[in-house]
């Protein structure tokens, strides 16, 4: 089956099963960023923006995405929000152990997407949701928060704002 996806801004026609995992079909082409972890869509590992939306890549059948976008985190890496995020992470001092990286990315892309400023149930609920242990919910969030101000200042907004 001949399925057309836009697949890191590229227009992209993809020969594959309309039930095959959009995480497999991600492999097969050498994008790895989307980890195989659980297939169950409970760790996280497999996470890709979706239409923008960070979904588990093991969970969806690439025939139900005909026409949709998918962003990996190779692409993603690419974007000034990922600057700013990784900056964040950095000043609160995470380091990404790799499975979790397009999880905990993608997630707090979406999260400054939808708000302004994360409040502080956005950001337990947030921290809550990443199953790996290689950073703990505190720094996490502090991450999240320098992630904000960086976003905040990278939009020319005022810091105190």
């Amino acid at each position: 089956m001949k399925i057309p996806i836009i697949l890191n801004g590229e227009k992209t026609i993809i020969d594959a099963n309309g039930d095959e995992k959009l995480l497999s079909v991600l492999r097969n082409l050498n994008l790895f960023s989307a980890k195989n972890g659980c297939e169950e869509g409970k760790c996280g590992y497999c996470t890709v923006l979706l239409d923008d939306k960070p979904v588990n890549s093991c969970l969806i059948p690439i025939g139900i995405i005909r026409d949709c976008s998918v962003v990996t985190l190779e692409f993603f890496k690419k974007t000034k929000d990922y600057e700013d995020i990784m900056k964040g992470f950095s000043q609160a001092g995470i380091n990404l152990c790799g499975y979790c990286n397009a999880s905990r990315i993608l997630s707090v892309y979406a999260l400054l997407k939808r708000v302004y400023r994360p409040s502080k149930e956005d950001l337990i609920e947030i921290a809550n949701e990443i199953k790996c242990t290689c950073t703990d919910s505190s720094t996490f969030i502090n991450g999240i928060l320098f992630a904000t101000a960086n976003k905040h200042e990278s939009e020319g907004r005022k810091k105190n704002v």
